[in-house]
């Protein structure tokens, strides 16, 4: 009885075992799409400096980063003239470039309650509408 317990065992982890070799690896993160945050490229930052016009600096956590696409949500902190606004906002990156996501859209529910979408784009030498 014992012997057949200690078979029906082995074979349960040898099929655990195949189906671990033939699933296709986690992607590290030094192969996953990396992000501007202000100073220098990085997975999954948790912050993000955008141009003062573009909506400040955005705080956030990351659901889901893939090799083609990150989501996001946070908020953006903007301060000008005097005072400070906070906002949630959601956020995407997309179109991977040589290692590097080149799409950034942030949106917020304006004052009106309709979303305001902002979609920036990467170059060298940082954000732009």
């Amino acid at each position: 009885m014992a012997n057949a317990r200690r078979v029906l065992m082995l074979g349960a982890m040898l099929a655990a075992a195949a189906v671990c070799a033939s699933a296709p690896a986690a992607a590290s993160a030094s192969t996953l799409p990396k992000l501007y945050n202000g100073t220098v490229y990085k997975v999954r930052p948790h912050t993000v400096v955008l141009a003062e016009a573009y909506g400040g600096n955005l705080e956030l956590t990351w659901q889901s980063w893939t090799g083609s696409v990150a989501l996001g949500m946070g908020t953006s902190t903007a301060s000008g003239m005097g005072s400070t606004t906070v906002l949630n906002v959601t956020v995407k990156a997309s179109r991977v470039r040589n290692g590097r996501f080149t799409r950034f859209t942030v949106t917020t529910k304006g004052s009106n309650g309709v979303p305001d979408v902002e979609k920036l784009r990467l170059t060298a030498n940082g954000w732009i509408t």
